[in-house]
């Protein structure tokens, strides 16, 4: 009987032969007035899709919500839209990896798009793969591995990353991704933003439009020499482990 794409059977099937499951956690929340709200999950699950098509692994739906960004970032009090609260995203994530497991799992790869996932993604991970002959790699900051060349010469001025959320790398690799979806930047702030955080938030201590850096110049070929750079980052490391089938 022949295997019908995506059900159970295939899954199972495509586990025990060893391919590597691929989870990534995205986000749901604001990315200025020009990206949408699912900047990260978009990211995160073009990412997903090419990973597994490298290494010939299988890229599993990605978990569109996750922890709420700091006010400072884009997110918080500011600027309110579905989250998940970090006790509430550890208890996800921790029984999403167990169902993988359980579904068959040897070989696990967890990613992120959204930074404010990264504390729970260690944690929860090493929770629902103890005692069980699974492998994990965890990836909390795919961004990270992007060739220091690359981004030299693609940002030549350097990037501040801590205030980066929706600026130059979102921005370029959206363009990249998805065009149509992708606006008009917003000018940057004419401030510097704290790098600390003070409840209530002043007012002004973060951008009316929650964007700090000037992304007005990015274009998609940025985004796709950046995206293609981390992807390549991704697959080495996962090649250094042996992660592939």
């Amino acid at each position: 009987m022949t295997e019908l794409p995506n059900s159970w059977a295939h899954l199972r099937t495509e586990l025990e032969a060893g391919r590597p499951a691929i989870l990534a956690i995205g986000s749901y929340e604001a990315h200025g007035p020009h990206l949408p709200n699912d900047t990260d999950t978009v990211i995160a699950a073009a990412t997903c899709r090419e990973i597994a098509r490298r290494v010939g692994g299988f890229a599993l739906p990605v978990l569109p919500y996750g922890a709420t960004s700091r006010p400072r970032s884009g997110g918080g009090d500011v600027f309110p839209l579905p989250a998940l609260r970090i006790p509430t995203l550890f208890a996800v994530v921790t029984e999403l990896v167990t169902g993988v497991v359980r579904a068959g799992a040897r070989q696990l790869v967890m990613l992120t798009g959204h930074y404010e996932n990264a504390s729970v993604l260690w944690d929860a991970t090493f929770e629902a793969t103890a005692d069980t002959d699974c492998r994990a790699v965890v990836f909390d900051a795919p961004w990270e591995l992007i060739d220091a060349d690359v981004l030299t010469t693609t940002f030549p001025e350097g990037v501040n990353w801590a205030a980066d959320h929706g600026g130059l790398l979102e921005t370029a690799i959206m363009r990249h991704l998805a065009p149509d979806r992708v606006g008009e930047p917003p000018a940057p702030w004419s401030l510097t933003p704290r790098n600390y955080d003070v409840l209530p938030t002043p007012g002004d201590a973060v951008p009316a439009t929650g964007i700090v850096n000037d992304a007005r110049q990015v274009t998609a070929a940025d985004g796709a020499v950046l995206f293609e750079s981390m992807l390549d980052g991704l697959e080495s490391a996962l090649r250094r482990e042996q992660f592939h089938s």
